[in-house]
């Protein structure tokens, strides 16, 4: 048993931090090849993980059995051949109504997260923002939900907002001599339309966390796949309003120059033809795959343990993101204030989740004092 679990986590922790970091490094490159393609990339996204998790969804009905996929077979046909064949989703653990509230929070956070990159907000701002739940989470839980904080959960809260609002104004864009002052106001409006589409999106992130959170205290944990199946399958009709945004950027990626692939390969491989892909679609196509291997860990790590965890996880997961993004990837050492606030936002989140994981004493207790 102790050898399984520690496979299981081995792999969910490969998911997350392999899969994930990959994911924001994919990202950062498809925004900097085309900064308005965040709606495509969501679509996207949400219809390769539909795909992959279909199959374990359906089950095939005939007039006197009811198969799942998995043991589906010609030979089911053939037993029975004046059957009539019908294919429906199998029965769901959670209620639907339940997951349409969350459909709607992650669905629109997504979008707004992919669309920030078109206002000129740098990576490191999308990931500082992405580990500031807590700030949501205190104050959704506190009015929403009635919960009560400690003292040292209400620091680190203080300590993850100074952290951002650090970061903020450490990454947005300085003025030029080479520019005029129009040019100026313009890039400082959109850095300023940017943060504010993150902060939202950080609110809802924050209130899908919470009905999440219920969802599965009240229906039992071990219903993650269900949970990421549904999430991104009932999404996909809200796409409809957005198709000639996506039709556009379809367009503007298959423009691109096209990748030549057999450059990279050995010479002797060179007099075969290769079908060519236009470059801008190749760090979408690795954003896409990434997204699901990230998506996967994350949400058996959701179905495992609790959300203070999930936290803790994911705020590293982050910090290893900022890392690669401002010293490997971005080839720099970035800014002193920058990583002040880094520090803080992570030091606050280290210290809301250990707060967290602590019995509270009999006398605070008494108080009304109660942990998330």
């Amino acid at each position: 048993m102790s050898l399984s679990a520690s496979v299981d986590w081995a792999v969910i922790l490969s998911l997350i931090f392999g899969g994930c970091c990959s994911n924001a490094w994919a990202l950062e490159k498809s925004a900097a090849q085309n900064r308005n393609a965040g709606t495509l990339i969501t679509l996207a996204q949400f219809v390769i993980v539909t795909l992959v998790g279909l199959p374990k969804h359906l089950c095939f009905k005939t007039r006197d059995t009811t198969t799942s996929y998995s043991s589906f077979s010609v030979r089911h046909l053939l037993s029975s051949p004046s059957s009539v064949l019908k294919i429906r989703l199998k029965p769901r653990a959670i209620p639907i109504s339940r997951w349409m509230v969350q459909v709607i929070l992650f669905l629109l956070t997504s979008l707004l997260n992919n669309a920030a990159f078109k206002y000129r907000v740098p990576m490191t701002v999308h990931i500082i923002f992405r580990s500031a739940g807590l700030v949501t989470n205190l104050l959704l839980g506190w009015a929403w939900a009635g919960k009560r904080y400690t003292r040292l959960q209400v620091l680190s809260v203080l300590l993850v907002t100074l952290g951002v609002a650090l970061t903020t104004i450490s990454t947005r864009p300085r003025t030029s001599p080479t520019t005029s002052s129009i040019q100026d106001e313009h890039i400082q409006r959109d850095y300023a339309i940017g943060v504010s589409i993150l902060t939202g999106a950080l609110i809802l992130s924050s209130a899908m966390g919470l009905s999440q959170d219920k969802t599965y205290s009240q229906y039992g944990r071990g219903h993650w796949e269900e949970g990421m199946f549904y999430l991104h399958f009932l999404s996909l009709p809200m796409f409809a309003p957005l198709l000639p945004d996506i039709q556009e950027q379809v367009q503007i990626l298959n423009a691109s120059p096209p990748l030549d692939v057999l450059g990279y390969m050995p010479r002797e491989f060179k007099r075969f033809s290769a079908p060519s892909i236009p470059i801008f679609w190749v760090p979408v196509i690795i954003n896409v795959v990434t997204q699901l291997v990230c998506v996967s860990g994350v949400h058996r790590l959701t179905a495992k343990v609790s959300s203070l965890t999930v936290t803790l996880v994911t705020a590293v997961r982050k910090a290893v993101s900022l890392v690669l993004s401002v010293v490997v990837f971005g080839g720099g050492r970035g800014d002193g204030w920058l990583w002040m606030g880094s520090s803080l936002v992570f030091i606050g989140t280290l210290l809301y989740t250990a707060d967290g994981t602590r019995r509270v004493p009999e006398s605070s207790k008494s108080k009304g004092l109660k942990q998330e």
